[in-house]
């Protein structure tokens, strides 16, 4: 029989990025792939990493996420990856520097990469598949490197003074291709 010890393996190994699957077919199961973001700049969002840049061999990232009103980040531009969003359930609207598209269940929105952007909740939730493919320049995700690998270091990270943000800024910089912009107000807040 499993003991706690063992299935808190299984889960890690399920959500952290793993070399374990590399080119191997698998099932992502929901209940093992689940996490809510208590830390970074979208704290009280559940994610659920279905795959990793590892498990597809640095080929796409796939999330499915539950966003609630207030949680969405700031304005942000990725530099290594491109972006897509399905919705599932409720509605969105992606901002970026060139206007808004609005997105509701059934819908799907993609995002180029080098585009700052941010996305508001439009209601109280919706829940969003994400999909990130490397940008067109790219040979494939980073190793070590991959935004998915950030959500789940993030997890637990809490950001509670203007050293501790600053510093992520710059961790999202350096180590994710991530440019965050929290000086800009958010959409929602205007």
């Amino acid at each position: 029989m499993a003991t706690k010890s063992d299935v808190d393996q299984i889960q890690v190994d399920q959500i952290q990025p793993s070399t374990t699957r590399d080119g191997e077919s698998y099932v992502s199961h929901r209940d093992d792939v689940h996490f809510t973001m208590t830390g970074d700049f979208m704290t009280g969002v559940d994610f659920w990493t279905h795959a990793t840049g590892e498990t597809t061999q640095g080929q796409l990232i796939v999330i499915e996420t539950n966003w609630v009103r207030g949680t969405e980040p700031v304005w942000h531009i990725h530099h290594r990856e491109e972006e897509g969003f399905f919705v599932m359930s409720g509605e969105i609207k992606i901002h970026t520097e060139e206007g808004s598209h609005s997105a509701g269940a059934g819908q799907f929105v993609w995002g180029r990469k080098d585009q700052r952007h941010t996305y508001e909740v439009v209601g109280e939730e919706a829940r969003i598949l994400v999909i990130f493919v490397p940008g067109p320049d790219s040979n494939g995700f980073e190793p070590g490197g991959g935004i998915d690998k950030y959500f789940y270091e993030a997890r637990n990270r809490e950001l509670r003074t203007p050293e501790q943000l600053t510093a992520e800024v710059e961790n999202l910089k350096t180590n994710y291709g991530l440019e965050m912009f929290p000086e800009i107000p958010h959409p929602r807040d205007l």
